[in-house]
């Protein structure tokens, strides 16, 4: 009996060396995997880089009033027209201008907007700003302080407080609010190369610039220092918005831009074209999109032909042949990156914000997405979709499934980091 028992151990620590082994061995895989597919990608950009047009084709929007209520919206797909509107709406500022944003570089762009932060600071107008750490200009605070502009740094990771948990939540939100008046909200960051970008940003301009208020609001209260006031509420919001603020809150496990994807997908009876910077959709997600276009429904995808992730785009392409095979349509975007975070469905309802279509936007970063029903503002979507088909070029099932073997493989050898990205 004890050498019956002493060949089981045994055997079972073989397994596990084995099993140990092996998981080693694809651990090892997939990071030379994951290396070259990141080489031959950033390579591929310098090319891109090197013989690429000045600008992309764009469209440039005028402002429409939505059906109900007295709010009125401005499309914004190219970045110039959005800072010089922005940087506009800050020198109107007469009482306070609520600013928050993933990434500020202090170049050309960054400067612009924090001169005329500055320039209301002097006027007297109330600013509050909020910017994420991670990706942002080093020293940023100090220039905004010294410009006596009040300012909360998100998340910084230096010192003991790396080690913070929750430091992997990022604040990837990108607002401005203006005198309860004017808003924004979308997909641009504050910088040269990010204006450089194929975007799309919102204007509100009306009473719902209240919800938008009533995110950055709560947040900053949530988030301040002890030495900062909290801010005084939003004035009085709709019982009965046409424009809704969905905002996902990790720390609180609040996280309902998801949902709203799937149940609009869900109710689709003619078109869902998406266009996302970076699309890696959970099993449940993929699966709406695939049985919408089972029953019909003209389902289109628009992702950049390269992002400036490479992991997350090899990931992106092993999901195409079974969405494609279901019946959707797949765009990829050539010479420059897009980045904008829309769907439009319907002709009826559209949604502009910041998530993307990953799991760190779905269920870890703080995200804030408006959902729009407004026909008027549909149909510019559907141009703006239209206009950026231009610049792309479609992917075929057959042609895809005939696409090199090497590309094959490390979809296939990246794909168990999908719940990762």
């Amino acid at each position: 009996m004890v050498h019956h028992r002493h060949r089981v151990s045994h055997h079972r620590r073989a397994v596990r060396r084995r099993a140990l082994r092996w998981l080693s061995a694809f651990l090892v895989i997939q990071a030379v995997t994951a290396w070259l597919v990141s080489v031959r990608s950033k390579r591929a950009v310098q090319r891109r880089e090197a013989e690429r047009p000045e600008t992309y084709p764009y469209a440039t929007f005028e402002a429409v009033e939505l059906e109900r209520g007295n709010d009125e919206l401005r499309l914004y797909m190219h970045g110039a027209e959005l800072v010089d509107d922005i940087i506009a709406a800050i020198d109107a500022a007469e009482r306070y201008v609520y600013v928050e944003t993933f990434i500020w570089v202090d170049d050309e762009t960054g400067t612009r907007i924090r001169s005329a932060l500055a320039r209301a600071v002097r006027r007297g107008v109330t600013v509050r700003v909020m910017f994420d750490w991670l990706l942002s200009t080093r020293g940023l605070e100090q220039q905004l302080r010294a410009d006596g502009i009040t300012t909360f740094v998100f998340h910084p990771v230096t010192g003991t407080a790396a080690l913070r948990p929750g430091n992997v939540l990022r604040d990837h939100r990108k607002l401005v609010i203006v005198d309860g008046i004017t808003s924004f909200v979308g997909g641009y960051n504050f910088g040269d190369e990010y204006s450089g970008w194929r975007d799309t940003h919102v204007r509100i301009t009306g009473e719902s610039t209240h919800e938008l208020e009533n995110a950055f609001v709560d947040f900053w209260n949530q988030q301040r220092p002890r030495r900062e006031d909290p801010l005084p509420s939003a004035d009085t919001r709709s019982w009965d918005p046409h424009i809704v603020i969905h905002r996902n809150d990790p720390s609180l496990g609040i996280l309902p831009i998801r949902g709203m994807y799937l149940e609009v997908i869900d109710r689709a009876e003619h078109r869902v074209w998406i266009t996302n910077a970076y699309f890696v959709p959970d099993r449940a997600f993929r699966t709406a999109l695939e049985e919408a276009a089972r029953r019909g429904v003209d389902v289109r995808i628009m992702l950049p032909s390269r992002s400036n992730h490479p992991l997350t785009d090899a990931l992106a392409h092993g999901m195409f042949e079974d969405l494609l095979g279901a019946g959707a349509r797949v765009f990829l975007y050539r010479d420059f990156m897009v980045h904008a975070k829309t769907m439009t469905v319907d002709g009826v309802w559209s949604t502009v914000g910041t998530a993307n279509l990953d799991r760190w936007s779905m269920l870890g970063n703080y995200e804030v997405n408006a959902e729009i029903r407004s026909a008027a503002f549909a149909e510019q979507m559907q141009q703006m979709f239209e206009v950026d088909c231009a610049n792309s070029h479609e992917v075929h099932l057959d042609t895809w499934r005939r696409r090199p073997l090497h590309m094959r493989a490390a979809e296939r050898t990246l794909r168990s980091l999908a719940p990762l990205m």
